[in-house]
């Protein structure tokens, strides 16, 4: 039986009675039984152990021998799950005509077109794929890494990334922004500007964003992590607020003299995506950030944020904080999550994390929060189900037989309440291939680890590796049946981005 045209399985060898990650394929459709319940489904599959045989349709979607993909993301239209969007940071892949011996973003920012969002539409479930670039770019922007994508509840797509300047050098002036579509990805609207250096103005009052290089004015200043630095969005189904965030920002408040520090910064849609209000800090104060914005979500009229803080009241800091405000960012109340022990950094190394990994809200159930936890090549899992004033204890969801450490985790919640998860597995030699786990139970237990990929992807390609940057995060995204993934891999003797899929019924 031809599985879309990827590879061949008998329904009779798939395993029966336990959740299965499989192929989502014709077996599946032809003879499915009626699923079990949540609880017994979740019950079976924790008999089952972590499996390294992969049970996954996986192939090549985007980038080529000319222009690498990577740090990609995918949405799934809700309303019709046949409709799918990837997008990804398109790197040329030998930049001059040479390949890359070692991070190149630098190089990069000089050429125009060195870095363009790659966009892949399907509207048959993947059966087949438009690929074209998102056509962001206009008159002074020339490139656009840090690739984005999300969807309305409604089945509106979002897609972008940061448009920036190549010729503004040291400066490389830019913005993070994105274009809709709701024509399931047929057409794009209007650029529209989440956070932007051509509006400073709309920064909250206090707030000294570093725009440009640093120091600013000087003749010897060098490009910086701008105030759009690695956006997302975030989508709060309840009320219909789009929020842009970034997380790689920096300030000159609270800094000492001459130096600057991390701050992350959220702006807020309220009329659908078609513009956004003031830009707010994720810190205070008196939770100063000491780390990169590390996590945000949305949902039941709050938006959540997570970091390392430099100092907080009544704590012993480095700490991780856990911000939720209820006025679209304007304000947090800030919690310290004391089930993460931050390391205090030497003199100029940056803090750890303490482990702490990511947050995730569950649009199904008022109040719950998933706190996600990296220890000892393992992740586990905590949850609130009072917005954040009282944890659980954590529980394992994710483990690799024989990796040596994990990277790159996805962490969110369907909008039926699965709770996701999908990591990098990395090896003694630095191949690696790509885990998902998920729960069914809203995060109180996890079933089985599952391999996705079909073998070890190399580090690199030594010769066509998009620049050695562009490969910093991965991707999932949950439909009522099925998980879908994507990642950079190198199996195909260069840096591009690979789509899979797993089923979450009991088969």
């Amino acid at each position: 039986m031809s599985i879309e045209g990827s590879r061949l399985l008998k329904c009779s060898a798939l395993p029966a009675g336990c959740v299965l990650l499989a192929l989502v394929a014709a077996c599946a459709r032809e003879q499915a039984p009626a699923a079990a319940p949540a609880a017994a489904m979740q019950a079976e599959s924790n008999a089952m152990p972590d499996s390294q045989e992969s049970v996954s349709e996986e192939y090549l979607v985007l980038g080529n021998a000319n222009r690498g993909a990577g740090e990609p993301m995918i949405a799934v239209d809700p309303t019709n799950p046949d409709n799918m969007i990837i997008v990804a940071m398109g790197n040329i892949q030998q930049l001059h005509g040479r390949p890359a011996t070692r991070g190149s973003t630098g190089d990069y920012h000089l050429v125009p077109g060195s870095t363009i969002n790659w966009l892949a539409v399907t509207n048959d479930g993947g059966i087949s794929w438009e690929v074209s670039e998102l056509p962001i770019l206009s008159g002074t922007f020339t490139r656009c890494p840090d690739a984005f994508a999300d969807v309305t509840a409604d089945g509106v797509f979002i897609a972008g990334c940061e448009p920036r300047e190549t010729h503004s050098s040291p400066d490389h002036f830019g913005m993070s922004a994105f274009m809709m579509s709701a024509d399931k990805g047929k057409t794009w609207g209007p650029v529209v500007p989440m956070i932007s250096d051509f509006a400073l103005d709309r920064f909250a009052p206090g707030l000294a964003p570093v725009s440009g290089g640093f120091p600013p004015g000087s003749p010897d200043r060098v490009a910086t992590h701008s105030p759009w630095d690695r956006p997302f969005t975030q989508i709060d189904d309840s009320t219909g607020v789009i929020y842009g965030t970034s997380g790689g920002g920096w300030t000159t408040s609270g800094a000492p003299p001459g130096e600057r520090r991390s701050q992350a910064y959220i702006t807020a849609s309220t009329d659908g995506g078609k513009s956004f209000g003031n830009v707010y800090a994720w810190d205070s104060p008196e939770y100063p950030q000491s780390s990169r914005g590390i996590s945000a979500a949305a949902g039941h009229g709050i938006v959540a944020v997570g970091y390392v803080a430099a100092s907080a009241p009544s704590a012993a800091c480095p700490c991780v904080v856990l911000g939720i405000s209820r006025n679209q960012g304007e304000s947090f109340d800030y919690r310290v999550l004391d089930q993460f022990i931050v390391t205090p950094p030497a003199p100029g190394e940056r803090p750890s994390n303490g482990g702490f990994v990511n947050i995730a809200i569950d649009p199904s159930r008022t109040g719950r929060i998933a706190l996600l936890k990296y220890e000892a090549a393992a992740y586990s899992v905590a949850i609130s189900e009072d917005f954040g004033t009282t944890w659980g204890e954590f529980v394992p969801a994710g483990h690799t037989p024989e990796a040596v450490r994990f990277t790159k985790p996805a962490f969110e919640f369907s909008r039926d309440g699965v709770l996701g998860l999908i990591w990098r597995a990395v090896y003694d030699d630095d191949s690696y291939d790509i885990w998902a786990a998920v729960s069914l139970d809203g995060g109180q237990s996890f079933g089985a680890s599952h391999r996705v990929s079909h073998a070890r992807s190399p580090a690199f390609d030594k010769y066509r590796n998009a620049g050695l940057f562009g490969d910093d995060i991965q991707d999932l995204a949950m439909d009522n049946e099925n998980l879908h993934l994507v990642w950079g891999d190198s199996r195909a003797g260069f840096q591009g981005v690979w789509y899979g899929r797993l089923t979450l019924r009991a088969d």
